[in-house]
Parts: C-alpha cells; structure tokens; sequence
C-alpha cells in the first residue's frame, strides 16, 4: 500500500478495527515511513484534544509576551487555511490538528486574562472563546463524515454537548440520523437532535423522519422523542402507522402509550 492508502486507514488502525493482516501491513508501513509516523502521532494528538481539554497552568517563564502572543492566534485564526474544512476529505483531521492547537491557546488565553483584570483583554478573550466554538463545530461536521462508523458515533456524541449548534450542525445531525448506514449512529443522531427540539428545523425533520422511516428500532426511538417534545404535528405520522399492516405490534404498542398525550 502506498501512502494516502495508509493514511486512509489511519482511523481504523487507532481503533484496532482492521483485520489482522491488514493492521499488520500498517504497522509495517508505519515502521518504515516516516511521513505515515507523523501523521499516525498528530492523528492521536487531534482525538486526545476531543476527549479531554484541560485547563494548563501557563510556563512562569514564558518569554512571549501575552498581547503579542494573542495578535499572533488572531492573524492565525483571520487565515482562511487554517478554518477551511471540506467535509468529505479523508485527510480533514490535518487541519482539525490546527484547531486542537487552538483550543489550547485560548484556555492559555482565558487564565492571563483572569490574573490581568483588564476589560480590554476579557474582550479579546472573548471574542476567541467565540472563535473556539465556531472552530469546534467546523471540527465536529468534519467529523461527522467520517469513513468510520466508531468516530461517526463519537463526533455525533461531540455534537451533542453544544449548548447552541449551528444550522451546520443540525443538519449534519438530521443526515446522519436519515440517511446513515449504522443504525447505532441514526440512533444517537436522533437522539442529539431531541436535544435541541426548540428548533423548527429539527422539529419538523424529527416528524417527516418517523413518516419515511422503515426500523422498528428508529421508529420507537423517533415516537418516544416526539412524544416528549408534545409535537401535536406528529399526530398524522403516528395514526399512519397504526394503519399500516407491516408495522410490528410492538411498534403499535409505542404508538398507544404516547399517542393519547399529544391528542
């Protein structure tokens, strides 16, 4: 295999989701490239900022000073290749790798502003939270395409911790929860999005999901979340399906339990 091969399989070597012979051949390949290494340790570098952003006590003797140091993230994060993402490129985790940098400085960042007491630079501060979180959900759509199944699940996860997500991220939560070909990634996308029901939006793609949807299990799941939100809207949907002769019982029965309290 050559490079971009490897590195498309990079993922699925981290999660040990690879067969035996294959995973060997990585290994290899690895072992003896050095460019495949080092996208292997930023590959690792990227999800260990996802899964943990912890607050670092900045060096005493850090000889930069702070304002330049936040001039220079604010040029940094102004460049339009830093923050460009396309979402079906198997190689987004490259630019990702930037953005975990970046939420690390802006942590940096919040501490000097803390022990500084200076309006001006909780503003500018500010201002790079603001940025961070943008950067993050840019991050998570990325994610979200991702060829597998695992870090799908994982981005979806992400997804949900967003007190307010963008229309980006809403409809990268309805297209997994649609049209994804894991039934555990539809499921957790269905169920981030119950999560943010005070959007139009996700209300009405929440309904023409449970008209089109054939699982049983999706079925229960988008009843139960329709239910809980009381959207009367979904009465119809849900009358369809006590109709409809292929609907298992089980799923009638869902039907009868929530259906009375919309009516």
């Amino acid at each position: 295999m050559n490079c971009k091969q490897i590195e498309e399989l990079l993922i699925d070597y981290i999660d040990l989701n690879l067969d035996e012979d294959v995973h060997k051949e990585v290994e290899t390949h690895i072992a003896q490239c050095e460019d495949c290494k080092a996208s292997l340790q930023e590959l690792k570098v990227l999800f260990g900022a996802i899964d943990s952003e912890p607050l670092e006590t900045p060096d005493a003797g850090l000889a930069l000073n702070f304002e330049e140091m936040l001039q220079k993230e604010k040029e940094t994060l102004s460049d339009p290749k830093v923050v460009k993402l396309n979402a079906a490129s198997s190689s987004h985790w490259k630019t990702a790798l930037q953005i975990a940098a970046t939420i690390a400085l802006v942590f940096t960042a919040y501490f000097f502003g803390k022990s500084q007491n200076n309006e001006t630079l909780s503003q500018e501060v500010a201002v790079l939270e603001k940025e961070k979180i943008e950067l993050k959900q840019t991050m998570t759509i990325s994610m979200i395409e991702n060829q597998s199944a695992s870090k799908r699940l994982q981005a979806v996860n992400y997804a949900e911790e967003f007190e307010k997500p963008g229309n980006e991220i809403l409809k990268a939560l309805i297209n997994k929860m649609q049209y994804d070909d894991h039934i555990n990634v539809r499921l957790a996308a269905a169920e981030a999005l119950a999560k943010f029901a005070d959007s139009e939006m996700v209300r009405k793609a929440l309904i023409n999901a449970l008209e089109t949807e054939e699982d049983p299990s999706m079925q229960i799941e988008l009843i139960q979340i329709l239910v809980s939100i009381e959207e009367k809207r979904a009465i119809p949907s849900m009358e369809m399906l006590l109709q409809k002769e292929e609907t298992p019982d089980y799923v009638r029965d869902q039907v009868k339990i929530g259906l009375p309290s919309l009516i």
